[in-house]
């Protein structure tokens, strides 16, 4: 029986299922999946909704710290942009906040459980018929942040609802000129959220997520868009290669709005503001005012 590994999934299975008044049990013809079993039939803990919080922003920044690493070899080794990983997994955790994300369960992705011997059961928000449902469902647990990441990775490279058609390829590097185009493809097909694209930019941006992007090994990467075409590694160097005079500063490779800000104590709406920036794209060898 096929498990549902994704938000996007069990709604497009829910859509089908009322449009074509399927009984239960019965397959879905032409998507591949069939009904999942019934939720109160698994073991399981039970969380209470309330368990299930987001803590302060300020907390992303340690999470991204604990998994960009991670994040960045197991995005490589497959044709993933590490920062859409590391944004998802942002989004999905609140940050690292949520019970779900934590020990013992180590869940960042909100993947589902219905194949889990022991799943952990949480109430979580489903966009719905136009409106946002909240509903108990089971999730999976795993041993490590580790564990979580690779089995997102699979879910991203292995889904299929039809043979021979890859359901997430849209978002694969080899696939894509940028992130913005993995976000927008993932946006109603791994999750309901109708902003969920818009709302992965932002703490891409944000948080300067690209630098643990690796270049694409089957797409011709760009020179201009810095924060999708240069290698993690690169950045370990970049102290040393960075120059500063003054107010002014030249960008090197690796750099994000982010991160400059963060090194001069401003803001990246007051960086962006400074030097007429509508977007976070820079270039190597700009020279912004800080």
């Amino acid at each position: 029986m096929e498990e549902f590994k994704t938000r996007g999934q069990r709604r497009r299975f829910q859509t089908l299922e009322k449009r074509r008044k399927l009984v239960s049990g019965a397959a879905v013809v032409g998507t591949g999946l069939a009904i999942a079993p019934v939720a109160l039939t698994l073991p399981g803990t039970q969380v209470e909704a309330a368990e299930y919080n987001y803590q302060q922003a300020d907390a992303a920044q340690s999470l991204i710290n604990q998994i960009g690493s991670t994040a960045s070899q197991i995005a490589a080794a497959n044709d993933l942009y590490a920062s859409v990983m590391i944004a998802q997994a942002l989004l999905e955790s609140g940050n690292g906040g949520s019970t779900l994300s934590q020990a013992p369960y180590y869940n960042l992705f909100g993947v589902k459980g219905y194949s889990d011997s022991n799943p952990v059961y949480l109430a979580t928000q489903e966009y719905l018929d136009g409106q946002w449902v909240t509903m108990n469902e089971p999730f999976q647990t795993y041993n490590s942040y580790w564990e979580s990441i690779q089995e997102h990775a699979n879910v991203l490279k292995s889904t299929s609802f039809a043979s021979g058609t890859a359901h997430y390829s849209g978002a694969w590097k080899s696939n894509t000129s940028s992130y913005q185009d993995a976000t927008a493809y993932l946006t109603g097909r791994y999750a309901t959220d109708p902003s969920y694209g818009s709302k992965l930019n932002y703490l891409i941006s944000a948080y300067g997520l690209t630098q643990y992007d690796t270049p694409s090994t089957g797409a011709t990467t760009t020179t201009t868009e810095v924060s999708t075409s240069v290698s993690a590694t690169t950045t370990t160097t970049d102290s040393s290669n960075s120059s500063s005079t003054g107010g002014s500063y030249t960008v090197v490779a690796g750099d994000s709005l982010w991160g400059i800000a963060s090194k001069y104590g401003i803001s990246v709406d007051q960086l962006m503001a400074n030097n007429g920036l509508t977007s976070d794209v820079i270039m190597i060898g700009q020279q912004l005012s800080v």
